[in-house]
């Protein structure tokens, strides 16, 4: 943010005009000249800005660079699922009042878009993502914005269970530009879905190397399942080696604490039990899914062989 910008968003803040802010110090026209960058103000000025804006403007570009880092560290703390640091950076950036300046407000209503479609509040996080068919909103995204927002875009798609639109709005996206490659967890989320399994285990593997390269040990065990069923799909694996394969992801949920995931093994193995007529073992499998959903406040037993997050 440089000290044009910061001005500008300061004075629309405090609802003063261009000839307020510039009374004494200098025309209406140099204070629109420097609000776009093109004037450079001397230290002198800047003091006088300063004063009669009632801030500092160099403390407030620290404010900026921090709030930046905040919105960052926001949205890795939901890829990542740290429910408490998600609570905790949502309070410190929304208390930011630079939330609100145009070049950062896309990002964080797409941010915020992300986090109420983690809360199950679609229509919330609907009313967000219809903001950005406004031009003037979506005039300052930054380039990586854009392809954020082809990213959640499509997260809400597989939400609403239209997995084909999802798909077309994650091919949109840029690897070169946006470089959060959970993307194609989604991706292959979506193919999985539509029972396209050869690409779900493709989409899978590369999500599956980002989350261990990111050190997102629990979000690899999401795509580690959706790869498993594939391969099981397309006879690469039989059940017997799935059944192997899923109790060694319960080890790793067990090692990780996370009762949820655990419950969604569970049911797919209960699901695998039905598949060879074990009901004794079908039936066992069920009922621990049950009670670790209970703990977890994961979803209910469904059908499906594959169950996640978005």
């Amino acid at each position: 943010m440089n000290i044009g910008e910061c001005m500008k968003y300061y004075r629309i803040y405090k609802g003063m005009t261009q000839k307020q802010v510039g009374d004494g110090i200098c025309t209406p026209g140099h204070i629109s000249k420097i609000e776009s960058g093109h004037l450079h103000v001397t230290k002198e000025k800047l003091d006088l800005f300063n004063r009669r804006l009632g801030i500092n403007i160099e403390n407030e570009r620290k404010s900026y660079e921090k709030l930046q880092m905040d919105l960052g560290m926001w949205h890795d703390a939901m890829i990542k699922q740290i429910n408490g640091k998600v609570e905790l950076l949502k309070e410190t950036i929304e208390q930011n009042p630079l939330v609100k300046i145009e070049t950062l407000n896309g990002t964080y209503k797409l941010l915020k878009a992300r986090y109420l479609m983690g809360k199950g509040d679609v229509q919330e996080a609907a009313f967000l993502l219809n903001q950005f068919s406004n031009k003037r909103l979506s005039y300052y995204m930054r380039e990586y914005d854009h392809h954020l927002y082809y990213h959640f875009n499509g997260m809400f798609e597989l939400l609403k269970g239209d997995a084909r639109e999802a798909i077309i709005l994650l091919q949109k996206i840029d690897a070169k530009i946006y470089i959060n490659f959970e993307y194609h967890f989604h991706m292959a989320l979506a193919h999985h879905q539509l029972n396209q399994h050869e690409s779900a285990i493709h989409h899978s593997e590369v999500s599956l190397q980002h989350f261990k390269e990111t050190f997102n040990f629990n979000r690899c065990i999401d795509a580690a399942l959706i790869q498993l069923v594939s391969e099981s799909n397309m006879g690469k694996k039989n059940l017997e080696d799935l059944e192997i394969k899923l109790k060694e992801l319960i080890q790793h949920c067990d090692n990780l604490h996370d009762h949820g995931r655990k419950a969604i093994l569970y049911r797919n193995l209960g699901n695998v039990y039905r598949e060879v007529k074990n009901e004794r073992k079908a039936k066992e499998a069920f009922q621990m899914a049950e009670r670790l959903s209970v703990i977890s406040k994961a979803p209910g037993e469904g059908t499906t062989m594959v169950e996640t997050w978005v």
